[in-house]
């Protein structure tokens, strides 16, 4: 997933206030519309932010926890105007298109770790494993089905990602004719919620594949 994410602050904050200073005399000063000051720093600090777990080759770079989610990511195709292509049980394969057939299977019920992504550590999650086989006759660029949903009846559920449950924040790559590739995935959901599994390419997100127990 080839989204930006926020760097960390800028450690150059202060030298920059600093000549702000010497330049205007009132670089940092306090603000009197609200009274509080502008010191160097202000804002989150490089303490305050943990990146995720290291990633490869495609992978999606580091995510500061309790971000956002990264667009692909909650694209959902979780709502009334998307149209569900297909849909099996855990373990029995399905087709996504003409090249691509994917088989989910799980769950495998845990709890996050000490530096999960996207959750606080001890969160109950659900993880699958997401395998997509290329039965095509050319290779697959298959980074845009790394984002599958996971769903509570119409509720998603939010992706973690947590070095400690094997969940590495990565995609797939590409699948050459013949070849699988499989995917961790998991969300942070109750053990005992009743989640389905939706599979689907983030460049047409409102068409999946559904997988349920």
């Amino acid at each position: 997933m080839a989204v930006p994410f926020p760097p960390p602050p800028d450690r150059r904050l202060g030298s920059v206030c600093a000549a702000l200073l010497v330049v205007a005399l009132a670089g940092c000063a306090e603000d009197p519309g609200t009274g509080t000051g502008a010191a160097p720093g202000a804002g989150p600090s490089a303490a305050s932010i943990e990146s995720g777990p290291a990633v490869s080759g495609s992978a999606a770079p580091e995510t500061p926890r309790g971000s956002p989610a990264p667009s692909g990511n909650d694209v959902a195709p979780y709502d009334d105007t998307s149209t569900r292509d297909a849909a099996g049980a855990f373990g029995a394969a399905q087709r996504l298109d003409e090249s691509l057939e994917a088989v989910v299977e799980g769950p495998r019920r845990g709890t996050t770790g000490e530096r999960p992504v996207r959750a606080a550590p001890g969160t109950p999650v659900q993880v699958f494993t997401l395998t997509l086989t290329n039965t095509g006759a050319a290779p697959v660029d298959a980074v845009p089905w790394s984002f599958p949903v996971a769903v509570d009846g119409e509720e998603p559920a939010t992706p973690v990602f947590d070095d400690s449950l094997d969940v590495p924040m990565e995609t797939f790559p590409t699948i050459a004719p013949g070849d699988s590739a499989s995917l961790e995935v998991a969300f942070s959901a109750e053990h005992d919620a009743d989640l389905a599994v939706r599979v689907f390419d983030s460049t047409t997100p409102d068409h999946y594949v559904e997988f349920t127990d």
